[in-house]
């Protein structure tokens, strides 16, 4: 829009509108355009440039991502709305149990990895090749804090473009096809990012073992943060037991069958649907492998039944 309005100004500027554009005038406002962008460009990058550099310092402690964090957070709360400094001070001491708790600190560590990754692919789509192993090492980096981020962990299921970090940096406009917005959308990583580097009938065997991390993710995420009291079962991880991981393990042999694995693919598929014969989506399974095996069009979506949420946009 700032690039319009400057393009606009600069036709104003030298052109009549009751005027026709001489050869001369096209030209010159082609150079003119090509001058904006140029100038637009050099911006962004700097941007980038000043961003990458100060997330990169301060993921490297609790204490520097929340010092980060508040900085973006009085500049984009406060001081771009033209609050005082005095308000600020008065909502940094009404919210100082939840932002200088060590989860609260160790998400925002979290968050800036993952912005700095979704950064680095919006910048070279030749780096989303890397990007399978580096989506399961931030899943399990955070699955090795889950202790410490229990109660925290909305942060992370929140996209990361609508953090105070990346509108304080003006990156929240940043747009990346094909990529998980928040590093808790473990769905949305694997079908985006962390499976299709292995969907093809040369990689059957690594397939099977990234769709089993996937559901063994599903299920830790379901796991560490739904538990009540001393329990280490809640009833919403019960029903991620026989539901979910149900629907994932059967998405699974799906993908298997139709990238090549059909033999073993099958077998196991028809051990699925005898082993829970009494399930809801029995008949539609039952369906989906005879259409399979008989070559046919599936009747249902392969991830049918499989939830991916869209993250919201964050504040944190």
């Amino acid at each position: 829009m700032k690039q319009l309005t400057v393009l606009i100004l600069a036709l104003t500027s030298s052109v009549s509108f009751s005027q026709e554009l001489t050869e001369v005038d096209r030209q010159l406002l082609l150079e003119r355009l090509n001058d904006i962008q140029k100038s637009a460009d050099t911006a962004a990058r700097g941007r980038f440039s000043t961003a990458i550099s100060a997330f990169r310092s301060a993921v490297s402690s609790d204490v520097a991502a929340n010092e980060l964090w508040m900085k973006c957070w009085e500049k984009v709360e406060f001081k771009d709305e033209a609050k005082s400094a005095k308000n600020f001070r008065e909502k940094r001491k009404q919210h100082r149990d939840r932002v200088d708790s060590p989860g609260f600190r160790r998400a925002l560590r979290h968050q800036l990895n993952w912005l700095l990754l979704t950064i680095e692919i919006s910048q070279d789509e030749k780096t989303r090749d890397k990007m399978s192993d580096k989506a399961i090492a931030a899943i399990e980096n955070i699955f090795a804090d889950a202790k410490i981020l229990q109660g925290h962990e909305d942060i992370l299921r929140e996209g990361v473009l609508g953090s105070y970090f990346a509108k304080a940096y003006q990156l929240d406009g940043l747009q990346v096809a094909n990529w998980s917005a928040a590093p808790l959308d473990i769905s949305s990583m694997y079908e985006q990012i962390i499976l299709p580097p292995w969907q093809n009938p040369g990689s059957v065997s690594q397939l099977r073992k990234t769709w089993l991390k996937r559901i063994e993710h599903e299920g830790n995420a379901t796991a560490y943060w739904s538990r009540e009291g001393e329990k280490d079962r809640k009833p919403a991880f019960e029903k991620w037991l026989t539901n979910g991981r149900l629907d994932l393990l059967w998405a699974m042999e799906q993908d298997l069958f139709q990238f090549g694995d059909q033999r073993e693919a099958a077998l196991r598929m028809l051990d699925h649907v005898k082993n829970n014969l009494s399930h809801p989506k029995a008949p539609s399974w039952v369906a989906d492998f005879a259409s399979l095996v008989k070559g046919e069009e599936l009747p249902s979506k392969i991830k049918e039944g499989l939830e991916v949420p869209t993250p919201t946009e964050t504040t944190e």
